[in-house]
């Protein structure tokens, strides 16, 4: 059964939300902190090949004491692998949560001498290429897996692309104004080695983020997104392992709107510390007779191509919280 059908896909217009005021401190804040002092430890003192145990089961310790459970994300793992897959929902979700931890191990080894080096293989460069010799650019839209944020950058920096990326503020660990300013930077400073710049979305002014994008764009630059429906206005929703998913249009927008051309880019872990980034074929962005019939088109191309790498990797796709049911 395909993932996203056709019919199952529609188009969204959201109202935008008023800008709220954030929360200063939460007590999530604290345990954030107290356990990015812990993975600092961690990341500078243990060998890499350990970090996927140390990682699943501490989370796992942390989640008791948070007094969060998986269950949901479970439940929804065991109805998309089938009903034969046993304890498959729980073991995969807790891997995706040990997966979490160890983004944040990835990038405090970072800061260390050394750094943190991964084994990355690209795949699919030539489609990137292509569309930069077309001199208008190219919209990245990055699936959500756990690895991506880290992985995918650091594989298309190292063979010399220079992508521009949309993010929110409380991109990392935190949506507080402390968190945004002491947490997230743990993550935002090393992901911005390795990019032109970020391009930081406000929910209450989005113009000045929507015009940089398409200025980078028009300079036959990359601006890569990545997929989710925490922004915008303009959304897909469909279809999707007998739930719902919905996805923003921004890259869609943005790659109709610069004549760029749009291209999926999928980014995984195969080994313990060895993981690919797949760059796929172009969307087409004008399968349709008016904006929304396009948008509806390249959302249901995009999920399609989720769906073997959702089943291969469950553990790893971060999707499965925003799923609705039926």
């Amino acid at each position: 059964m395909s993932a996203a059908k056709d019919s199952d896909a529609r188009f969204v217009r959201r109202v935008p939300k008023a800008a709220t005021r954030r929360k200063a401190i939460s007590l999530a804040d604290v345990r954030t902190g107290l356990r990015l002092i812990a993975s600092l430890f961690v990341s500078w003192l243990l060998p890499q090949r350990s970090w996927r145990f140390v990682a699943r089961h501490g989370s796992g310790v942390a989640g008791v004491l948070a007094g969060k459970t998986t269950k949901p994300v479970e439940a929804r793992m065991t109805r998309a692998l089938g009903a034969n897959s046993g304890d498959a929902g729980t073991r995969f979700a807790a891997d995706l949560r040990g997966a979490r931890y160890e983004v944040a191990l990835q990038c405090l080894r970072g800061y260390r001498l050394g750094g943190w080096n991964p084994k990355i293989t690209v795949t699919g460069r030539e489609h990137i290429d292509a569309a930069l010799r077309r001199g208008k650019g190219c919209v990245l839209w990055v699936a959500h897996f756990v690895f991506a944020p880290n992985v995918a950058k650091v594989g298309l920096h190292e063979l010399g692309f220079r992508v521009s990326h949309l993010s929110r503020p409380d991109h990392g660990f935190s949506s507080t104004r402390f968190g945004i300013r002491c947490l997230n930077p743990v993550r935002r400073v090393f992901e911005d080695r390795y990019l032109k710049e970020r391009i930081v979305f406000d929910r209450g002014h989005p113009a000045p983020a929507l015009l940089r994008a398409r200025k980078a764009v028009a300079g036959n630059g990359i601006v890569s997104f990545t997929a989710g429906a925490w922004e915008g206005s303009s959304l897909v929703e469909s279809g999707f392992f007998k739930s719902r998913i919905t996805l923003a249009m921004g890259p869609v927008w943005l790659a109709r709107a610069g004549g760029a051309v749009l291209i999926p880019v999928f980014a995984m872990r195969t080994a313990h510390d060895e993981f690919v980034v797949e760059v796929d074929p172009p969307i087409d962005v004008e399968a349709g007779s008016s904006e929304e019939e396009c948008m509806v088109a390249a959302a249901t191309d995009f999920l399609r191509r989720h769906e073997q790498r959702v089943l291969k990797y469950p553990g790893q796709w971060r999707g499965w919280s925003s799923l609705r049911d039926d």
